[in-house]
């Protein structure tokens, strides 16, 4: 799931922009000791103190290696009296797969006619090139805002949820579209959807959002997980969290093998779960670690959930305990910025639009979901590319939203007068 109005405060965290100082205190998590020290080091630079500067920065890369956004704020901040620190760290984001133009960058340009720089300049350029073949599947040409995929494996068809156009969309085997809800007064925006076969019941998570059409003043804000007939698109129930004054936006979930259903609240902290047979839903975590949980998948043992939290990379929850882990991932490999999350087999698909190049990664985790062995990316450079979301798998297909169509809208809405069609595109994953 991702909303990119809500999205953006994570989205902060992928670049030099400082948050709030914080008061450090015992009880300070990661991802906020994270922030207290790079809006530090930002502090110190506005005031030319620069040894202070690169050393609070300093301190935030070493607590969250994988954050490309604070890599380069380093390397920007140390490039005038440490070129070759600079450059060593340019050459560390280039390793993780990424791009930036350290030529147009003002606090970088510089090192770019050094002789060190030479040896990254050519795996910057490496990897601007395209990667993987995707395949044309459905494309929207109105303003719909689309957001996320699944597939009914007995009917064949695959479905789609539209945002703006607040329905949900069956496309069949002939690739014949017709609406499988449509908009009411209590189905807002569509964001997550995820099939429960055996019970032929689909999920999907609804939100009063500005980019949803027509939504009543009233009811932003609101937020709710449906229960809908999958064969009819009737929604047989739906469940809200507490009215406690949080704010809350369920974005993204998926279903357990017993039926359990997880979602996770995009404005931070919260993964919510409605147990099997149970009316009301409740809140399995709430950790300062997750800054914006998206997408979520269930570890092979059955006894962990894999978050992928927008704004500090990929984490494990344990089921019995609640107790929040970050995924331990080789040092070469960044997932932060990462949005859809859906299970192929032993593996996990990754849409991670949070970073340039936009991309889809296949990770190998560990049974317990506490490690990744290998990280390959699938798809990225390709124009196609645009503000990608989540998927499903189809046989061997990954089916996904590729364009979504988020870059048209703004937090108050449609701000594009004539958009792009939105664009469902597949995948071939080997086996």
């Amino acid at each position: 799931m991702s909303a990119r109005w809500a999205k953006a405060l994570a989205s902060v965290a992928l670049g030099a922009l400082a948050f709030c100082l914080t008061t450090p205190s015992l009880a300070e998590g990661r991802l906020d000791a994270f922030r207290r020290l790079r809006a530090e080091g930002l502090a110190a630079a506005k005031a030319g103190d620069m040894a202070a500067a690169q050393a609070r920065v300093s301190e935030a890369v070493t607590m969250m290696p994988s954050h490309p956004g604070a890599i380069l704020l380093l390397a920007r901040l140390k490039a005038a009296d440490d070129p070759a620190g600079a450059v060593a760290l340019l050459a560390r984001h280039a390793a993780m797969g990424l791009t930036h133009n350290a030529s147009a960058d003002p606090a970088l340009k510089a090192l770019t006619d050094r002789p060190d720089y030479a040896a990254v300049a050519p795996q910057v350029e490496a990897n601007r090139r395209p990667v993987g073949a995707l395949k044309p599947v459905a494309d929207f040409a109105e303003a719909v805002l689309a957001e996320s995929v699944a597939f009914d494996a007995r009917t064949g068809r695959l479905l789609v949820s539209q945002i703006r156009a607040r329905r949900i969309v069956a496309i069949d085997k002939d690739g014949k579209v017709s609406d499988l809800t449509a908009p009411a007064d209590d189905v807002w925006g569509v964001f997550g959807i995820a099939i429960d076969p055996k019970r032929r019941i689909l999920w999907a998570l609804t939100a009063a959002t500005p980019q949803a059409r027509g939504v009543a003043a009233a009811d932003l804000g609101a937020t709710a997980l449906l229960r809908i007939d999958l064969d009819t698109g009737k929604v047989l129930a739906r469940h809200a969290p507490p009215a406690d004054g949080t704010k809350r936006q369920l974005g993204d979930l998926t279903v357990g093998p017993d039926g359990a259903v997880y979602a996770s609240n995009s404005l931070g902290r919260e993964i919510w779960r409605l147990e099997p047979g149970a009316k009301a839903l409740d809140r399995l975590v709430s950790s300062p670690e997750l800054g914006s949980p998206q997408g979520l998948a269930q570890a092979a043992d059955g006894k962990h959930l894999l978050v992928a939290d927008y704004s500090s990379g990929l984490h494990v929850i344990d089921l019995a305990s609640g107790a929040v882990t970050p995924v331990a991932i080789p040092p070469d490999v960044t997932l932060l910025g990462v949005d859809g999350l859906t299970r192929a087999g032993q593996t996990l698909i990754a849409v991670q639009n949070g970073v340039a190049p936009q991309r889809l990664l296949r990770l190998w985790p560990t049974p317990d979901g506490q490690r990744l062995t290998r990280v390959e990316t699938l798809a990225a450079s390709l124009p196609d590319l645009d503000e990608p979301t989540s998927g499903a798998m189809r046989g061997d297909d990954f089916v996904f939203v590729a364009r979504s169509q988020w870059t048209d809208f703004g937090d108050d809405g449609l701000k594009t007068a004539k958009p792009k069609a939105a664009r469902v595109m597949g995948i071939a994953i080997p086996r």
